[in-house]
């Protein structure tokens, strides 16, 4: 009943939170109110699904007693946004079907026997979720009134969470909203470890240039709480939560797991512009250390979210890539 009422509130605090930033959206593109109240009400629908696992830890009785029916409850965001911008794609759909129907498959028709190491049947899944976003399979879903890359991200995030809560589910995983003041603690005390390496580094290495756009506290905590959910949140469910914690287990190392999934965080930037973009792998694999280290003393995602959450936002509000 506690869990409930913790989710509840949180679930109210995101809503409004995010009604002020459709608010702004609707000025900015005239949306029409049907359009504008179902891709609110598709954003609603994803963060809750986002946030279930964070606070109910058995599994809902929808996946105990119709299992595959969690397939129709997380593509249901998308058929209420199409319903009110008209903008259907089957193809759209055939993508989340797709990424949700082979995670479901890989964990319910093989289910996993040593959960508390990487199986084969993680890497399965790991290749999909990777594979998936690099790809950039994620564009040209939801595109009205532009790309909402953003709600790609809490969909996997949410495909992720129930996956590794319910379906399969990851010991240690810390997929948990509660925040304690160790928490808080070792999410700061993580970043100001980070950041005095990482700001002169950056600096001198060409990546980052001195670029302020300070707009006030409020606009800072909005952009705070859109890198946790839309970004950092989805990265550490996959690369602590999931990869560290299992791959350290299978090792028997905390360091080698946390040292070789730095690394592979470290590479999976190497994308960004100019490729292959060897100064932010170098950061983002020391950062990737740091966040670890804020996951492994706490055995919280959040712990390292936040921590991921704050250099991007600090980096968004005072630098700029050169």
């Amino acid at each position: 009943m506690r869990a409930n009422k913790k989710l509840l509130a949180s679930f109210a605090v995101l809503a409004l939170a995010f009604a002020y930033l459709a608010a702004g959206y609707a000025r900015r593109y005239t949306l029409a109110g049907p359009t504008l109240v179902c891709i609110y009400l598709s954003l609603l629908l994803l963060l809750a699904l986002v946030l279930v696992p964070g606070f109910v830890k058995e599994a809902p009785t929808l996946l105990r007693r119709f299992s595959y029916g969690t397939l129709a409850l997380w593509c249901a965001p998308y058929l209420i946004y199409a319903a009110g911008t008209g903008d259907f794609r089957t193809s759209a759909l055939l993508k989340l079907v797709t990424i949700a129907g082979a995670i479901w498959a890989i964990y319910c028709i093989v289910p996993v026997r040593e959960r508390a190491v990487l199986t084969w049947q993680d890497g399965a899944a790991a290749a999909l979720l990777v594979g998936f976003t690099l790809s950039g399979q994620l564009r040209g879903i939801w595109n009205v009134p532009v790309n909402l890359d953003f709600m790609g991200r809490l969909f996997l995030i949410a495909v992720a969470a129930w996956s590794w809560m319910y379906l399969r589910p990851v010991p240690g995983l810390g997929y948990d909203f509660a925040v304690s003041r160790r928490i808080a603690g070792q999410a700061a005390l993580n970043f100001l470890y980070f950041a005095p390496l990482a700001i002169p580094a950056s600096l001198a290495m060409h990546f980052t240039k001195w670029n302020p756009r300070w707009h006030g506290i409020p606009a800072f905590c909005f952009d705070y709480l859109e890198i946790f959910l839309f970004v950092a949140l989805l990265e550490e469910l996959f690369f602590r939560g999931f990869l560290q914690n299992l791959l350290s287990r299978r090792l028997h190392s905390w360091v080698a797991g946390q040292a070789i999934v730095s690394c592979l965080f470290g590479l999976f930037h190497i994308l960004h512009a100019p490729f292959p973009n060897w100064r932010y792998v170098a950061l983002a694999t020391v950062a990737g250390w740091f966040y670890g280290s804020a996951y492994r003393k706490t055995g919280s995602l959040v712990a390292s979210a936040l921590t991921h959450a704050a250099v991007d936002t600090v980096w968004r509000t005072w630098f700029s890539a050169r």
